[in-house]
């Protein structure tokens, strides 16, 4: 089978999966409503970033110490799921308040770090990768150009991905502020959040 061939295949089931709702489209449509598009660019730079980390480890084999020690993979869950809670939680509060989320007045660099967190500590991206990226890999091409090529292709659609929730966001926001219920997306955003990590907690 062809590089090009293995491409094609992957281009399709990678989109459908990211433009699913999970945690870093959740904070980009989130941000995307409090602080508008232009500002959450750098949380979604961060976002980027953690998820062609994850690509690429999983690619050159390192998330294989996940799969023969379960406590780590368990640690990973259990951690970000802790984590997505308390920014439900703290979302919940800043729109019960009529606030801004409490990340609105963070500097640039606080913003990609943010994202990058959420990315990072995100177990859904981590079994995700480590199940669907090793079978497109060819060994009969070169390893190198392959990992190169899947980690751009992730990247990109993903980025994608997360403008249009971002984008979203701000105009669901304004639309919502217009009917004089501005702070509903916030509250809807804030309770996915926290459902999710309850599912995490819980399963």
């Amino acid at each position: 089978m062809s590089e090009w061939t293995l491409l094609w295949m992957f281009v399709p089931t990678f989109f459908l999966i990211s433009a699913s709702p999970g945690l870093c489209m959740m904070l980009a449509m989130s941000f995307g409503a409090s602080l508008g598009l232009r500002r959450t660019l750098w949380v979604i730079t961060g976002e980027l970033v953690g998820v062609a980390l994850i690509a690429l480890t999983a690619l050159l084999g390192y998330t294989r110490v996940l799969v023969e020690h379960p406590a780590l993979l368990q640690g990973f869950k259990y951690g970000g799921a802790l984590y997505l809670l308390w920014l439900g939680v703290m979302g919940w509060r800043a729109s019960r308040g009529g606030a801004l989320m409490p990340e609105a007045d963070r500097g640039l660099l606080a913003l990609a770090l943010r994202g990058f967190t959420v990315a990072i500590s995100n177990p859904k991206s981590w079994l995700f990768m480590m199940t669907l990226l090793p079978p497109f890999i060819s060994p009969d091409l070169d390893v190198g150009r392959q990992t190169l090529a899947f980690v751009t292709l992730i990247v990109l659609i993903e980025c994608v991905n997360l403008l249009l929730y971002a984008y979203g966001g701000q105009k669901a926001n304004r639309l919502l502020q217009g009917q004089g219920r501005g702070d509903l997306l916030g509250r809807l955003s804030s309770l996915l959040m926290m459902g999710i990590a309850l599912y995490w907690l819980l399963g």
